[in-house]
């Protein structure tokens, strides 16, 4: 499990518990999740876990589940086995306050608790989990549940806390979902999705066979713009083309006149749809503004607060279902069967004109070029008088993703006042001391309109930040990533919102990630709703690698699917973020020279961990290359001449926690073109039958014997059937064969190692019980550490 949050609990835990083993059914597999509470400044945090907050009832803490399916099976049950709970009396939990906009900040007040709920002598939630979705992800299915650790009798103030939930899946044959190309590019992305990757292994390519070829590709990368544009964005394609499995620009005439749809916004996104199956497409840029380019506005209600027309553009990268089951005016409701993650990664590139457009390929092409600064310029301005609640949780959120060997500044209203000439220096990089360089990403959090936002508040008058004052920017050798939780500031139906100005101008801002509406905290903790999307940027790129622009949104989006299905302020912040730039970009890696012939390894990722079969895969550009050497630790393992280039790694044979060095060599006959080099860690367990052996003859008791490392349970089956689980080691199972009849019969063996299934092996035995009694054969199980 990789970390993900922390919510403030404010209660004392004594934290012992242990954990009962259950028997799990044959269509089943579990996933084990442990919390733990660490206390701080006088409160006791539970770590990875958000807070679910409802006016005037108790902040209960909850962590989104993210749960790979095997391919193809329906979930039919799910159940939980916890830890004992831990119960202590005498506490009262804080109550949850009304979320606020930041436009109406000032006259938020705070709730009382609910008397009728604090008064209840029974527990408050009196569940352990909630059902939230399935969704996929490039045809990879993914169970979405909410984990409650935490109960509460308000009356006694007793609290109930699990240090561990094990959620059991119980499934059934289903149909695959036709989305499923299984590419090394998409295996990689769906690693960092799911908590759990074992059943990863069990997908195979399955795809739409009824979706539009389209001839040609692959194009890995695509631009969409107009006839009159299409010339200057040409220019970019030709740039991407060495970096990337292909580029190209299709013009919006032929998508209209090419696919059908009930409007323009249908053609363009059922041509995406067709070249992700035809073209392999990971990232698509819209080459143009609304005007050129049209967007898809969604449907969003939070109380009195509601928006007919959220420009979102996810419609056209999030390709299963239409966003609008239900036929009506309103797309992306609820009940409308909702996609959240981007198949294809969407950007926009906010131009009307030829001169905006070649200003912006242009800038994409230096930045890609250009060095960059270990730098972050943090920023926050007070969201209410008396910076009630603080502001700069919102900043110091974020720290935790940042890597130490970075630079955090930071621009503080509660430091002083924030003057637009400390503002320009922030963007340049002259202000706060060395390096003085542009930052990689510049952040701001305060309030804001279409085409402006505060950098100031209170302290010393308020400061507002407009279009005009972009042009005042010298930051022309570098352009940070701007990201913001500001009101408006991303309205891009509207003509020239701030991020469109930042991204337009020959300095300001590489690409923006903005708010199309308003940004929302909470009264109780600023850092809440619109941050949490903020941090989870930071955690994408530093903690899961995701430094493309256009992945990284997505990544960021994706760890808050769960609430943003089960509460409608993170569904209004999910929505509203789009990316204003290139998807395509790298924000971490400079592309000093066209690459030319090229080779780069795509599977496995750099510093994972990798067992049984491991796949290498590798990537060229160019027509050079026409011969690929695979080498582990220095020795040369295979040699393959046809592309795609890959390798069936065996590393059963390494020790466990081995660190290892995959370099693979491309070559032009004998002479060395390129190479790329991954570091992994082999973390092997596996479990085989010993005896009896295949084909062996058995009668009376047979006890089977079976090797295994780095197992913790092992279920044994007969013809298929579940007979008996064993948690300790020697694993026994105790076969009566007297039982069954004469003949073949299979015996079958899993392994699990906490809770996730590991591997099986099965053989085939012959019982004969018509003599005397041959016997006990022993099957044990050894557990090789």
């Amino acid at each position: 499990m990789k970390a993900q949050y922390g919510s403030s609990l404010i209660l004392v835990l004594i934290l012992s518990a242990s954990v009962a083993a259950t028997a799990l059914e044959p269509d089943s597999f579990s996933v084990d999740y442990e919390f733990t509470a660490v206390e701080a400044g006088g409160q006791w945090t539970i770590e990875d876990t958000l807070l679910r907050e409802v006016p005037g009832e108790p902040l209960m803490p909850y962590r989104p589940a993210q749960i790979l399916l095997p391919q193809g099976s329906t979930v039919t049950d799910i159940t939980i086995i916890s830890s004992e709970p831990v119960i202590q009396v005498g506490y009262e939990i804080p109550w949850g306050q009304v979320p606020a906009t930041f436009t109406d900040a000032e006259s938020s007040q705070m709730v009382e608790k609910k008397a009728e709920v604090y008064d209840l002598d029974e527990w408050y939630l009196d569940r352990l989990y909630e059902f939230v979705s399935v969704e996929s992800f490039r045809g990879y299915d993914i169970l979405y549940l909410n984990l409650f650790p935490v109960d509460y009798r308000p009356r006694s103030g007793t609290v109930k806390f699990y240090e561990k939930l094990t959620v059991v899946v119980h499934i059934s044959e289903g149909v695959p979902n036709n989305m499923c190309r299984n590419g090394d590019e998409d295996r990689a992305a769906i690693a960092g999705m799911v908590d759990n990757m074992i059943n990863l292994e069990t997908y195979d390519e399955v795809t739409d066979q009824c979706a539009p070829y389209l001839p040609g590709g692959p194009y890995e990368y695509v631009i969409i713009t107009n006839d009159t544009l299409e010339p200057t964005f040409q220019q970019l394609a030709n740039h991407k083309a060495p970096y990337v499995n292909g580029a190209k620009v299709v013009t919006l005439n032929w998508i209209y006149n090419t696919f059908t749809g009930a409007d323009n916004q249908e053609k363009i996104r059922k041509f995406v749809r067709a070249a992700y199956f035809s073209w392999n497409t990971t990232y698509c840029l819209l080459g143009g503004d609304v005007f050129v380019v049209p967007y898809r506005g969604f449907y969003v209600k939070v109380d009195q607060y509601e928006d007919c027309d959220m420009a979102a553009d996810m419609y056209y990268g999030c390709l299963d279902g239409t966003f609008n089951a239900d036929g009506d005016c309103r797309w992306a409701e609820p009940e409308d069967g909702v996609d959240w993650l981007e198949e294809v990664f969407v950007g926009r590139a906010p131009v009307w004109s030829v001169s905006e457009a070649q200003n912006f390929v242009s800038k994409c092409i230096a930045y890609e070029q250009a060095d960059r600064q270990k730098t972050i310029q943090f920023h926050t301005s007070y969201l209410k008088t008396g910076n009630i609640p603080e502001s700069r949780t919102i900043a110091w959120d974020c720290y935790q993703w940042v890597p130490p060997d970075y630079t955090k500044k930071e621009l503080f209203e509660a430091d002083g006042k924030v003057t637009k000439a400390l503002w320009r220096s922030a963007w340049n990089g002259s202000y706060g001391g060395s390096p003085a360089y542009p930052p990689l990403i510049l952040q701001h959090a305060g309030h804001g309109s279409t085409r402006g936002y505060y950098i100031n508040f209170e302290v010393g008058g308020t400061e507002n930040w407009g279009n005009l004052d972009v042009l005042s920017l010298t930051n022309d050798n570098f352009w940070p990533l701007h990201t913001s939780i500001a009101c408006l500031s991303g309205q891009i139906e509207v003509n020239d919102c701030l991020a469109e100005a930042y991204v337009k101008d020959d300095c300001g801002a590489i690409a923006c990630f903005m708010n199309d509406n308003y940004g929302w905290f909470s009264t109780l903790d600023a850092s809440m709703y619109s941050g949490e999307f903020l941090e989870n940027q930071f955690r994408a790129l530093f903690s899961d690698g995701k430094e493309h622009l256009g992945e990284l949104l997505n990544q960021s989006k994706s760890y808050l699917i769960c609430s943003a299905m089960s509460n409608s302020v993170y569904r209004w912040c999910y929505y509203e973020i789009n990316l204003i730039g290139d998807p395509e970009i790298p924000l971490l890696t400079t592309r000093t020279q066209p690459p030319g012939d090229s080779l780069s390894i795509v599977n496995p990722p750099n510093h994972t961990m990798v067992y049984g079969t491991c796949r290498i895969a590798a990537r060229v550009t160019g027509e050079a290359i026409d011969t690929a050497e695979f080498w582990v630790n220095g020795i040369l393992k295979y040699t393959d001449t046809a592309y795609p280039y890959k390798y069936s790694w065996n590393t059963m044979t390494y020790p466990e926690d081995e660190d290892a060095t995959i370099i693979v060599k491309g070559f032009d006959g004998s002479t060395l073109i390129d190479s790329d080099s991954v570091n992994v860690t082999v973390n092997n367990v596996f479990i085989f039958i010993a005896s009896p052996s295949e084909e062996e003859v058995v009668s009376g008791t047979v006890t089977v014997n079976t090797e295994a490392r780095g197992i913790d349970k092992v279920k044994f089956y007969i013809d298929g059937t579940y007979k008996h689980v064993d948690y300790t080691s020697p694993f026994q199972y105790v076969w009566d064969t007297t039982q069954w009849d004469n003949g073949s019969h299979t015996v079958l063996v899993e392994g699990y190692e906490s809770g996730q299934f590991i591997g099986q092996h099965e053989i085939t035995c012959i019982v004969e019980n018509n003599g005397p009694c041959l016997g006990t054969v022993l099957i044990s199980v050894l557990i090789l550490l």
